[in-house]
């Protein structure tokens, strides 16, 4: 069984569209209907209905879908496993919800050399995703989230928090009528919670996922945001930034989440003490 025939069923079955399937997986529409086509050979059975409404699954593709669903994952974790385990490298995909934990990521894997000799690490930077979701399903084996993760199956191992501190590019105080421009990186409902009493009513304010992008705008045309203090405190010695008196500090919760019972659990947990070291450095 080819798997590319299995993703691109799965990918129709989701979108509902041949055409909205050859954009999500990259490939030409003619390419769709030539995998389905090869698919519906194999198992001589027609899985999509084609009309005026739109494509849907018939009776034959609705029986499919659990199992194609399961096979992929069965295949992801057996392609993921063996290497792990008949070579000496190390193979793990590691995520971070938030994007001020990617500077956390290269540091591990720097640690993973050095420490385990071993090498290397997936580094999964997609800051839309819920990432402890992605651990659950087997597509990471561990994050870093600011949240735990619900139910009994994962372990979340709760990493030193986050200092969090108001920054500007200039000398200020909070209590200045005239603020500068204020950089919300959007970390979450902690973070909106810590922030909303700052921002108030107050309109110009610019939203960026992106810390690090958030960061050079600041530096470069000014401004204020909340930042992790390790990301900034090599600027504050230096005078490059200012921490605006007067404003509050806080902290952001962090957790490793991982499945200890997966394939990749005891790899995991060779790690996890130096995403301890390097988060609480």
């Amino acid at each position: 069984m080819d798997t590319k025939l299995l993703k691109t069923f799965l990918t129709v079955a989701e979108t509902e569209s041949f055409h909205r399937a050859a954009d999500r997986l990259n490939i030409t529409q003619a390419a769709v209907s030539s995998r389905i086509r090869a698919l519906e050979d194999e198992l001589d059975v027609e899985l999509f209905l084609r009309g005026a409404g739109g494509t849907r699954l018939s009776d034959a593709g609705t029986y499919l879908r659990p199992y194609a669903e399961q096979m992929l994952a069965n295949w992801q974790q057996i392609k993921g496993s063996i290497g792990r385990r008949f070579t000496n490298r190390l193979a793990l995909r590691i995520g971070c919800q938030l994007s001020i934990w990617d500077p956390l990521l290269v540091e591990l894997t720097i640690w993973t050399e050095q420490t385990l000799g071993k090498l290397p690490l997936t580094l999964n930077f997609d800051h839309e995703s819920n990432t402890i979701e992605l651990v659950r399903k087997q597509l990471l084996d561990l994050t870093i989230s600011n949240e735990q993760a619900l139910g009994t199956r994962l372990d979340s191992v709760p990493l030193p928090p986050e200092r969090m501190i108001l920054v500007s590019g200039q000398p200020c105080r909070v209590s200045d009528p005239d603020l500068p421009l204020f950089i919300n990186f959007q970390l979450g409902p902690q973070y909106d919670a810590a922030t909303a009493d700052l921002l108030g009513e107050r309109p110009g304010h610019i939203f960026l996922s992106n810390a690090s992008m958030g960061l050079t705008y600041l530096r470069r045309r000014g401004g204020m945001a909340y930042c992790p203090f390790r990301m900034v405190a090599e600027a504050l010695e230096q005078r490059q930034l200012f921490k605006v008196e007067g404003a509050q500090e806080f902290s952001l919760d962090r957790f490793a989440v991982y499945d200890p019972q997966g394939a990749s659990g005891e790899l995991v947990e060779q790690v996890l003490p130096g995403l301890l070291e390097v988060a609480g450095g």
